[in-house]
């Protein structure tokens, strides 16, 4: 299950890393697509223009949350590469202590303020009620962000990009078809595509934690091995903050533009989101697969 990245060719090893992140960003936008023709199909332009008005502040706030765990995944990739299976369960416990904590943190913080978040960034009155309602259920569900990306990251830290591919595969099926039976058939509205969101990733998230524990057994980690350590958790949030920070930097652009955009009202927003989705099923995957590809094996190459 494990590999050693720092053996053979170095663009060998960088392109089969990759080529599965590749299509899992490919997949992962594609059914984000989905989302978008499901809501836009059945619920109507309000509706997408309520969905597609969240998705700067969704990409700010989910973006950090991603970014913090692909960070907290370095410290274990070190000491992987460096043999220290001792020191790289440590680490992973840490991960999840701290993983806990920011979880925690940002879902009170963000549910009790994306009310006024949505109101500073001008969203029109005829469709602030729906994004509020998508919103904050995304919110609620950081918990399963954290859950999925961390135990994801600690899998490829070990040299293993396909595993969370399979998950990302397995939430994203979920996802379409949770959005179809809520929308369709429980008349659930926005709000059944956020649950559709939330659930398909605490799935995924249980499942790849599952897996991970069954079939890796160098990351079974020992009772002693779950104390807190310090030292590590400076380590981890040395490492997890600024990624989670360089995430959502990158999202400032696209607050600003989807703040402009709203005071042009729902229908201009609607046109926003269902262009945007498609600009981002077309540019991110290969950018974030081969980027990571290539930080990996930095990584790994380093020790």
């Amino acid at each position: 299950m494990t590999k050693d990245l720092t053996k053979g060719s170095p663009m060998k090893l960088i392109i089969s890393f990759a080529v599965p992140l590749l299509f899992g960003f490919l997949f992962q936008q594609f059914y984000n697509l989905a989302d978008t023709m499901i809501v836009g199909r059945f619920l109507g332009v309000d509706d997408l223009a309520a969905v597609g008005s969240t998705g700067s502040i969704n990409f700010l706030v989910i973006g950090f949350c991603m970014g913090v765990c692909n960070g907290f995944a370095i410290p274990v990739s070190h000491k992987f590469g460096a043999g220290d299976y001792v020191g790289m369960r440590k680490y992973v416990a840490n991960c999840a202590w701290l993983g806990l904590a920011f979880s925690v943190i940002m879902t009170v913080v963000t549910a009790i303020l994306c009310r006024d978040i949505l109101v500073w960034m001008k969203t029109p009155a005829n469709i602030i009620d729906g994004a509020h309602n998508y919103i904050f259920i995304i919110f609620i569900g950081i918990p399963t962000v954290f859950l999925y990306n961390i135990v994801a990251g600690v899998i490829r830290a070990t040299g293993d990009s396909k595993t969370p591919v399979v998950f990302l595969v397995l939430s994203s099926i979920i996802n379409i078809v949770l959005d179809l039976y809520f929308i369709i058939s429980l008349h659930m509205g926005v709000a059944g595509a956020a649950w559709a969101t939330v659930i398909s990733q605490g799935v995924s998230g249980v499942a790849c934690l599952v897996y991970m524990v069954k079939k890796f057994e160098i990351l079974r980690i020992h009772r002693e091995e779950w104390k807190v350590d310090g030292h590590m958790m400076m380590v981890l949030c040395g490492m997890g903050v600024p990624m989670g920070l360089q995430y959502s930097i990158t999202a400032i652009g696209s607050v600003i533009l989807q703040t402009a955009a709203n005071t042009l009202g729902s229908a201009a927003v609607a046109a926003m989101t269902a262009g945007g989705k498609i600009g981002n099923f077309l540019a991110c995957p290969l950018c974030h697969g081969f980027h990571y590809g290539n930080l990996r094996w930095t990584e790994r190459g380093s020790r």
